[in-house]
């Protein structure tokens, strides 16, 4: 804009044409302006080993899980929080899977940002909204139903996990947390059809606790996307869980091989993109994250 208005003065186009030089201004002025996105949108963030996914709907964001908390900072001021700011999201609830640090460690900062801010889990916490088998509620042009746990209040451990389905009357999305085999031959058992899901939450950062073949026929889905760092000392995910959602049909993805991964959905439409697939044309950014050959 500052090469363009000097030649436009340089050449006295802003006496001569008044109106054409405004309307120029004006084009390069909108054209910088982010179009508002139809649909609704996933986005699994790359927090290494823990889990915070962001849904967006328009201007608004509803957060699953506020990603882990290290000695002297947490996932939520460090990417969580700047990733909301910078795309202009106004938070409007934050769902806690269970009592796990890696799942919420930026707990507080992000509510110290967004006091406004609904929280909901299976905890035995007064303030919180409840997430537990049964609740149902609507945002927007999304529906929530939680399936998972029983009863609340729960200790918070892994097979203590919330459990829901987001649903806009085409796609599916099941999020899972970090239940494990017992829960999920649970759930099945409870649920029986009812746990259809285009879009999964791979459960337990595919440790070989969870994912069963059970769980995976149940869903019937084709995308399976799953948080966990690159490198990590759990070695996950393990070889046979990515074996079992091969099996199943799903394309697999993880943020320690791809970092951000992101999902928008417009009437039925699934598109999905990846961070570092769409740096690979670049080829000295192959050499970063886990390669593919290694899974």
């Amino acid at each position: 804009m500052v090469w363009g208005g000097l030649i436009l003065w340089r050449a006295q186009f802003f006496f001569s044409l008044p109106l054409s030089s405004c309307a120029i201004a004006l084009a390069m002025i909108v054209s910088r302006q982010p179009e508002p996105e139809q649909g609704w949108r996933i986005d699994m963030l790359d927090i290494g080993h823990g889990l915070s996914i962001v849904l967006t709907q328009g201007n608004e964001a509803v957060i699953y899980d506020t990603g882990p908390r290290w000695q002297n900072d947490n996932a939520g001021s460090r990417v969580i929080i700047p990733w909301l700011e910078r795309r202009q999201l106004r938070l409007k609830q934050v769902i806690l899977s269970h009592n796990h640090l890696d799942h919420t460690g930026g707990l507080q900062a992000i509510t110290q940002r967004w006091p406004a801010a609904e929280v909901r889990s299976a905890l035995a916490d007064k303030t919180h909204l409840p997430c537990v088998r049964g609740t149902q509620w609507r945002w927007r042009q999304l529906h929530f139903r939680v399936v998972w746990p029983l009863t609340n209040p729960l200790a918070g451990g892994n097979n203590d996990s919330c459990v829901i389905i987001v649903d806009d009357g085409q796609v599916r999305l099941m999020l899972t947390g970090d239940i494990e085999a017992k829960a999920e031959r649970q759930l099945v058992a409870l649920e029986k059809q009812g746990l259809k899901a285009d879009i999964l939450q791979v459960p337990h950062h595919g440790s070989r606790t969870s994912s069963t073949s059970l769980l995976l026929r149940k869903t019937e889905g084709h995308t399976a996307i799953a948080s966990l760092a690159r490198y990590n000392a759990w070695r996950m995910p393990a070889k046979n869980v990515l074996e079992n959602y091969r099996t199943a049909g799903f394309q697999w993805l993880d943020t320690g091989q791809s970092g951000q991964i992101s999902i928008r959905i417009e009437q039925g439409r699934v598109q999905v993109s990846t961070l570092r697939e769409q740096l690979m044309p670049r080829w000295y950014h192959q050499w970063f994250g886990v390669k593919r050959e290694s899974r």
